[in-house]
């Protein structure tokens, strides 16, 4: 893995040519639950008032993302399209807010953001909130990574049970818990 970002880090990022060239900023991330995968982003005009555009930026348009901004070619023509015919429609694009349960019944918490992997545009994890989150600490996240395929059904998230054992208070050492727990998942050891 090169980086991992949440989804909503993203939004509001600019859309910058490799030339310097300032294109439109991220608007939404746009994924495709089934497959794990970014699908794009909706962009917004970069200005005091930026207007949503019609044009959207693909996954296959982008160079690279990052922290600062998502960088694309000085070539690239963005081009309106629709995210729906290139989502497997039946997955729920929408994970956010759904209960995410194991497949033994656990339920173990709620969904409020996407942990995308820069590099290749996966979506390697969910940031929740615990089921059993005490009041006092309202607010706090923990991370729970995803095996390399998942089941969406559009209301709740099922992870196998395993994966509560990977489960990461902070994003920094979120990557470490996927691999390890995708290891596991592949029966080697680390």
């Amino acid at each position: 893995m090169k980086g991992l970002l949440r989804g909503t880090d993203l939004v509001g990022l600019p859309v910058v040519t490799l030339t310097g060239d300032d294109v439109a900023e991220v608007r939404d991330v746009v994924f495709d639950a089934g497959h794990g995968q970014i699908v794009g982003f909706t962009l917004n005009k970069r200005s005091r008032l930026g207007r949503r555009l019609k044009e959207v930026l693909t996954r296959e348009q982008i160079s690279a993302v990052g922290p600062d901004a998502v960088m694309i070619p000085a070539d690239v023509q963005l081009e309106a399209a629709d995210f729906v015919e290139q989502t497997d429609g039946d997955s729920g694009g929408d994970v956010i807010a759904d209960r995410v349960i194991t497949d033994t019944g656990v339920v173990v918490g709620t969904v409020t953001d996407v942990v995308i992997d820069t590099g290749d545009g996966s979506i390697v994890g969910y940031e929740v909130v615990p089921a059993d989150e005490p009041d006092q600490r309202k607010g706090r996240r923990s991370y729970l990574p995803l095996p390399e395929t998942g089941a969406v059904s559009g209301e709740a998230l099922i992870v196998p049970a395993a994966a509560v054992d990977y489960v990461s208070n902070d994003l920094a050492g979120f990557a470490e818990a996927v691999d390890s727990y995708r290891d596991a998942l592949r029966g080697g050891s680390r």
